[in-house]
């Protein structure tokens, strides 16, 4: 009897669906609820300030941060590792340095350089700024990156991309440069790269509220046209 009451419970356990994620309230103000590491994944790529502990994120999150991964190796072949920075707490909510970060749909992405140097995982912060003097390093790959940004608005969730005034100035110049104005990927790619102050040393990728997440607070969409005027 004893035994069977131990099979049944097993049984029980292993037919339990694992809870989704849930993105709860606004990526300023919000929390998160039964959030996934990037770390239990076994994805190849290079985390930064582990004693932070923000691994966390939703499911979709980490999916993007996946395939991105995969896409840099895949297509971009001699590219460094992803080296991601901060994604969410455990439970989400405030995450000091940050105005953002709370529902486990943001991350912190380093830039993709001509050095492919990686950054100290133990370091405390960024220990590279990509903008000089009001203008990008000459160790920022534009190439590299726009290839990357033009998957990560392929993959729908991802509503935004932040990054300097300074580096979304050397986007435009180089897509008028190499007549890409008229590409429908690049100007989609232009205009989710939006502006933002303190993304010189990394780039800052946003997703959309999953529709299943009821409680998410949405943001606005992004405005039309390519922001390079």
């Amino acid at each position: 009897m004893k035994l069977s009451r131990i099979i049944l419970a097993l049984a029980v356990i292993s037919t339990t669906p694992v809870m989704a994620s849930e993105a709860i309230g606004s990526y300023s103000s919000g929390k998160l609820k039964n959030s996934e590491s990037i770390l239990e994944r076994g994805t190849r790529i290079h985390k930064l300030f582990l004693a932070r502990k923000r691994f966390f994120g939703t499911v979709q999150i980490q999916d993007v941060i996946s395939d991105a991964a995969d896409f840099v190796r895949q297509e971009i072949p001699d590219a460094e590792l992803l080296q991601i920075g901060d994604i969410a707490n455990e439970h989400g909510g405030a995450c000091a340095g940050h105005g953002s970060h709370q529902n486990g749909l943001d991350a912190d992405i380093v830039y993709l350089t001509n050095s492919k140097r990686l950054q100290s995982p133990t370091a405390p912060h960024w220990d590279e700024e990509f903008v000089k003097n009001g203008k990008m390093t000459a160790n920022v790959n534009i190439e590299r990156n726009l290839k990357l940004f033009k998957f990560l608005v392929t993959t729908q969730p991802v509503q935004r991309i932040f990054v300097d005034a300074a580096i979304k100035k050397e986007f435009c110049a180089y897509a008028k440069k190499n007549n890409l104005m008229n590409d429908q990927l690049t100007l989609e790619t232009l205009r989710r790269l939006r502006v933002e102050k303190l993304h010189s040393t990394h780039f800052h990728m946003r997703l959309k509220c999953p529709e299943e997440d009821l409680a998410c607070k949405k943001q606005a969409e992004v405005p039309l046209g390519s922001g390079c005027n």
